[in-house]
């Protein structure tokens, strides 16, 4: 009685100042849209995760050192000779130049033939290094004779150059096979190098840019340039040469380019609701006022959105889409209920008071349970899920005034005018009554029970539950077994949904629909970097930054010595670099041997396309100074090595003394003076990419990946943390550490402001955090084992309580939470089957588990209705079983058929996107609706009438 009295009082109150009402309504409606311009769209990956991640705080650490943050790839493959002919030569200088010109671009990070630092390594007459740009800075030049020159200058230095070669030109043989220059150990040999040159073509090369983060606020006017550059070039050599294109940068402003393009789905998605809204109430106002009224939800959720310049990627499609069908579902129901009690008295004021009163309670109780879903994801510490659940939130909420109250109140000022056959039902609604009211009264009504079975069977198939428990079951005994050792780990019960992501996938689908009209379908932004792939050492980045655990003493001051000029502070306090041996784990030669033999092992690894660091430098340089005079230094990888002790005696040719065989040179002293003459050789901050020059304490190593499949990039993260914890306590090892720690305290930057942030130990067992791509992979990877199982588990005991506390009845509560877990498990079972054809747009990413549980909060809508409407039809029918099932399918279960192909209408549009993450969410909502519609028609009446729950049969004896 107390809710009929406040549903009765807030229905007469909105009626009695309705103007004030829907003039307010639309005052706040119009200010959010004013908002809505500012909406803040950056699709930034290094936002998503909290930055005290240490994989987050590593990369962002590696970005503000080494540069390299935002990395573009340009290619450019000939479609016949090499890359040595003049024109083409020229064609690249130019595009370099245009590339680098390009706004927001880190002009100085630029990596490419053209590049000032692409230098060729040689010596000069003196027999010190003579580093000279490849590329004249005015380019080639027009005299033939002088071009050839530097045509051939150019191949021998990029020939001679083991650093960059492998990363910068792409060799290919006569049957159009890659050409590596390594060889199967990942060693630049005499054999593979030579192979390469002598019997491949280098048919591309790659240009590498840097551009910083302002960037993200300008993504579109910043890829228009990218497109237009492109195109220009294409014009004018696309006969002769392939260019392709891609980098994160790309991807993100790509996805955000798309969002815009595909706008006009939206439209769509209006249109399917207008023609729904049509055939069900067949008057315009009944069509319009539904459509206005969650517009402006829509508009004050986006206002919101502008207003607090929330950082948002493109994920946030959804909410606009969610909220419409949504939305919609409420204001066909308020809208059913007026033009019913119209029909009765034709009184508009009436009809306006008993729709809202009748309909605000179940209302506010069905948006209780769809923010439920929203509820349980905003703990997640992802800021795209926090966003998403604020604002679904809020938006969400906004529907009890835009629909529920603001529709009756729009249909007193326009009333419909209804006709006598309005009052009838329609044909389907009453043969779908009849036929499952049969169904499940007749023999047929295990049929049901089969079919919920058969799911649940084929969702722990696909998901493999039964390999999980087994591995869990296993205990200590089958820990020998690293699978199962994971499995116990993670307790990844399910492991035949990967929770792992492909980043690139997982922003773009390889193939989509609206393609397919028009063409093959394919998505450039994947089929570039498909070919980047098999071009390239690798498409994504591992960064693993090196510093040493003691760290660097502070220079001597003038109280370092007395008035004698005695020294008084010792070198274990302070340093003197006129006294004291240079610092810095980088003159060490025993932490560059174990730094040599790591990167040796990386380039070993199956899923290490190729690794480099300033450690390359060292070795090239004592290739070049040691190779026998008049010999090519190509000819003697062997010296492309740490000049160690050991190494010295194995190549003692090279380093022998004519006047005193006997003599090595000192290994320490050698790499410092090679430390000093690649600083003097260099132009100002060359090297910085790769050392702290000004320390020597610290530097980086940069593997390229070559797979982006999520199992594979996991392994060869765990791998190389097992690597380098197996090797910590090695000579030289044990003077480094690896990545940033756990409660360090870093700066980074945060647009135009530099802040402190102290990192958590987010990483199990303490184990190494990795940079790059790599890093960021292997943290979204935690995030979603954390929570696949975590944010769906709170989804289902908040619904559990509140539908218990609704209903009154712990069994009604106990068979809904049931509903949620069948759906639930269908989720997972999708997740598995996409996992084994691998199709990593759709397995269970972190970005796809946002679904879950709001499709269940969703789903408990359906069963709320149908026992409700049981309940009423028990009462009205007698007790009548058959009567009251036929009645709730024909009343109740019409209208979730109705609002089941609304909500599929609103989502299909962004499932004919190129975007993968819009795809997916929306694939797993659209699965979970049409399941959830299954279960409410036909299990869930089997389970109330077999259970006989006091709330609909209160007649019942209960024993």
């Amino acid at each position: 009685m107390a809710e009929t009295s406040v549903a009765d009082r807030y229905a007469r109150f909105v009626l009695r100042h309705r103007w004030a009402v829907v003039v307010a309504i639309f005052f706040f409606t119009a200010i959010a849209a004013f908002y809505i311009k500012d909406v803040n769209l950056r699709n930034d990956p290094d936002s998503l995760l909290p930055l005290s991640n240490r994989y987050i705080a590593t990369n962002l650490y590696a970005e503000r050192h080494y540069g390299m943050g935002n990395i573009m790839v340009w290619g450019f493959k000939l479609k016949e000779g090499d890359i040595f002919q003049p024109w083409f030569v020229q064609m690249l200088d130019a595009f370099y130049d245009d590339a680098s010109k390009l706004g927001f671009a880190n002009e100085e990070n630029f990596v490419g033939l053209p590049s000032p630092r692409m230098r060729h390594l040689g010596l000069s007459k003196d027999g010190g290094l003579d580093f000279k740009r490849l590329i004249p800075a005015s380019g080639l030049s027009h005299d033939p004779e002088i071009r050839k020159q530097q045509i051939s200058f150019l191949k021998k230095g990029i020939q001679t150059h083991p650093v960059l070669e492998p990363l910068l030109v792409y060799y290919e043989d006569a049957a159009g096979k890659k050409c590596n220059l390594v060889d199967k150990n990942g060693v630049l040999s005499n054999e593979s190098v030579a192979y390469a040159h002598e019997s491949c073509t280098a048919k591309a090369t790659f240009i590498v840019g840097d551009f910083n983060d302002r960037l993200k606020d300008n993504y579109l006017s910043w890829i228009k340039a990218v497109h237009e550059l492109q195109a220009r070039y294409e014009k004018r050599y696309g006969d002769r040469v392939e260019f392709i294109l891609s980098g994160e940068p790309y991807f993100l402003a790509a996805m955000v380019e798309e969002v815009w393009d595909k706008a006009w789905l939206f439209g769509i998605s209006l249109l399917i609701i207008l023609v729904v809204l049509w055939y069900e109430f067949q008057h315009w106002n009944c069509s319009i006022f539904p459509l206005l009224g969650v517009g402006a939800t829509i508009v004050l959720t986006l206002g919101l959105m502008g207003f607090t310049q929330f950082k948002l990627t493109t994920m946030m499609v959804l909410t606009p889409m969610l909220l419409l069908a949504i939305g919609i579902g409420h204001a066909m129901q308020v809208t059913r209920r007026f033009t019913q009690e119209l029909h009765k008295k034709n009184d508009v004021e009436n009809a306006a008071y008993q729709a809202i009163r009748h309909t605000i309670v179940p209302a506010s109780l069905s948006i209780g349970t769809d923010l439920h879903g929203f509820f349980a994801i905003s703990f997640v510490d992802i800021s795209f899920y926090k966003a998403y659940a604020y604002f679904g939130i809020f938006g969400m909420a906004t529907l009890i005034l835009t629909t529920t109250t603001l529709i009756p109140l729009l249909m007193t000022m326009v009333p419909p005018k209804l006709g006598s056959h309005e009052r009838k039902q329609r044909h389907w609604e009453r043969s779908m009554g009849r036929g499952v009211a049969t169904l499940l009264t007749g023999p047929w009504k295990w049929l049901p029970l089969a079919l919920v079975g058969g799911i649940l069977w084929a969702s722990a198939h696909y998901a493999e539950l039964g390999r999980g428990v087994e591995a869990l079951l296993a205990g200590e005994a089958g820990r020998s077994d690293p699978e199962v050792a994971r499995i116990q780990d993670e307790f990844d019960i399910m492991p035949g949904a990967e929770k792992g992501i492909d980043y690139p996938r997982a922003a773009f689908k390889d193939h989509y629909l609206l393609g397919r009209l028009t063409g093959n379908g394919e998505v450039k932004e994947i089929s570039d970097l498909n070919k980047f792939s098999q071009m390239m050492p690798g498409a994504i980045t591992a960064n693993m930054i090196i510093r040493s655990k003691k760290g660097v003493l502070p220079p001597c001051g003038q109280n370092a010595r007395d008035e004698d000029d005695n020294r008084i502070i010792g070198p274990d306090q302070c340093y003197d670099d006129m006294e004291d041996p240079p610092q810095g784990i980088y003159n060490d030669v025993t932490v560059l041997k174990a730094l040599s033999d790591f990167e040796d092992w990386l380039r070993k690894y199956p899923y290490v396309g190729y690794s480099t660091s300033y450690i390359q430098f060292v070795k090239t340089i004592n290739m070049m100074l040691n190779t026998p005079a008049g010999e090519a230094p190509m000819h003697h990888m062997n010296l492309f090595a740490i000049p160690t002790h050991q190494h010295m005696m194995a190549n003692h040719y090279a380093y022998a003394d004519a006047e005193d065989p006997d003599y090595l040179p000192d290994p320490a002293d050698t790499v410092q003076l090679y430390n000093a003459m690649l600083v003097s050789s260099s132009g100002p901050g060359e090297l910085d990419s790769f050392v702290n020059t000004a320390t020597w304490d610290e530097g980086v190593i940069v593997s390229f990946i070559n797979t982006m499949d999520p199992v594979q990039t996991h392994k060869t993260v765990v791998d190389i943390q097992n690597y380098l914890r197996q090797h910590a306590n090695d000579p030289g090892m044990n003077k480094i550490r690896v990545g940033i720690q756990a409660g360090e305290k870093i700066q980074i930057k945060d647009g135009e402001r530099t802040k402190t942030i102290v990192t958590e130990e987010s990483i199990p067992e303490g184990k190494a955090a990795i940079g790059g791509f790599l890093g960021i992979t292997e943290a979204t990877r935690d995030v979603a084992f954390d929570e696949w199982l975590h944010a769906p588990a709170m989804t289902s005991a908040t619904v559990f309580l509140m539908t218990a506390i609704m209903f009154r009845s712990w069994t009604i509560a106990f068979i809904l939470i049931s509903l949620c877990f069948i759906t639930l498990m269908s989720q997972y079972g999708l997740a598995g089957y996409m996992t084994s054809i691998k199709e990593w747009s759709a397995n269970l990413a972190f970005h796809v588990q946002v679904a879950l549980s709001i499709a269940m909060g969703l789903g408990i809508d359906y069963g709320v209705y149908m026992v409700s409407r049981l309940q009423e039809e028990m009462k009205a029918t007698g007790s009548d079983w058959y009567k009251a099932l036929r009645n709730t399918v024909q009343t109740t279960g019409s209208a979730i058929v109705i609002s089941v192909v609304v909500l599929l209408g609103s989502v299909i549009p962004l499932m004919n996107t190129k975007l993968a993450n819009t795809w997916s969410v929306s694939l797993y909502v659209a699965e979970a609706l049409i399941l959830d519609v299954i279960v409410a028609l036909l299990f869930l009446p089997l389970i109330i009438h077999w259970l006989k729950p006091k709330y609909v049969f209160p007649a019942e004896k209960h024993k």
